[in-house]
């Protein structure tokens, strides 16, 4: 399927009034490029992006992809709702990103193409990947002149499914290939789930105070204490989902590249994000970066992915913030990106 669905895609460009530019491919409803304006003049690319076109279907790393039904992680790829049982189409033990042929695989329809904003819909069958009900899935990609672009994510389903909608985008604010363990960041969040060695949260929420190795609640590079704890080390780096301190008004992130000309901050409503640093992007077969046509090695990018709890439906006790999608109550949820020149 994902050779069909990659083949002749469709691209729709959004400005501002500042020159900003924002192009989304219809397959996986993917943001292929974010360019902000520099205080001189220029214009920087903020994602990272393949040199041939025709691989954005061979990489595997979820590219700045749409993603679901479920992000993240759901363990031994199965889970029980309504007293029954779910198995979910899954390449490993545990299910990944919705199954082998999640959304970012799929071809979405433009349906409303605006020069500020773009619609994408997607419908997923009763029984896509094991997932019950008829799953409908619209995203609206909005620019607005202040550099903010807003994600808002609207999905019915005609039957109760877990359901998690997120963005999968790699950053680079360097705007070149190149690490980010020297970007400054900084994160709303004081709490974190502990992962077990195969990335599944064991239910244990963690302060950051008591692993230093996770307190980014004041800036500072990502590189300083990167592999230095246990919880890291079976990650090959940052691949941790932290719980939101705030309510979608304040920035759960705040990130500068290293030459410190742009910021990314990053706002939503769902209540946990995963900060990933980019572990495993050189695994597998090597992606050619499209600004020097080199290897994107490790760490080349990192992605704040905002989301519902990783594998919430067998973390019954944080069952209130990670709400089932079910006839009269659509999932609603929006992810926004704002860029700042400095």
């Amino acid at each position: 399927m994902a050779d069909i669905y990659s083949q002749n895609p469709k691209l729709q460009t959004i400005t501002n009034r500042n020159g900003m530019n924002v192009t989304v491919m219809d397959w996986g409803a993917t943001i292929i490029s974010i360019q902000v304006p520099l205080k001189d003049g220029t214009k920087r690319e903020a994602l990272l992006g393949v040199a041939d076109p025709q691989d954005w279907h061979t990489q595997a790393c979820y590219f700045n992809a749409t993603i679901g039904r479920y992000a993240n992680r759901i363990a031994e790829s199965s889970f029980t709702l309504n007293g029954r049982e779910y198995k979910l189409n899954s390449a490993d033990r545990h299910c990944l990103h919705g199954g082998i042929e999640g959304f970012d695989k799929r071809r979405y329809t433009f349906t409303e193409v605006k020069p500020n904003a773009l619609t994408c819909t997607i419908h997923s069958a009763d029984g896509d990947q094991g997932f019950p009900g008829n799953f409908d899935l619209k995203v609206i990609f909005t620019l607005t002149d202040d550099n903010k672009l807003t994600m808002a994510y609207e999905a019915v389903c005609d039957q109760a499914c877990p359901a998690c909608i997120t963005n999968h985008a790699y950053f680079n604010l360097n705007g070149c290939n190149s690490t980010i363990l020297g970007h400054t960041l900084k994160l709303n969040s004081t709490e974190f789930l502990e992962l077990d060695a195969l990335s599944i949260p064991t239910g244990r929420v963690i302060s950051v105070k008591d692993m230093p190795a996770f307190d980014f609640t004041a800036p500072k590079t990502v590189g300083r204490d990167f592999l230095t704890d246990e919880q890291q080390k079976a990650a090959l780096g940052y691949d941790h989902p932290f719980l939101c301190s705030g309510n979608g008004d304040e920035a759960i992130v705040q990130a500068t590249g290293e030459d410190g000309r742009l910021q990314l901050e990053v706002f939503t409503d769902y209540p946990a994000f995963q900060f990933y640093s980019g572990n495993y992007i050189h695994a597998g077969t090597p992606i050619i970066a499209r600004d020097d046509g080199r290897e994107y090695p490790n760490q080349a990018g990192f992605c704040f992915e905002p989301e519902f709890y990783p594998d919430a439906p067998h973390l019954p006790q944080f069952a209130a913030r990670n709400p089932i999608v079910e006839p009269g109550k659509p999932l609603k949820r929006f992810i926004a990106y704002k860029f700042t020149a400095l």
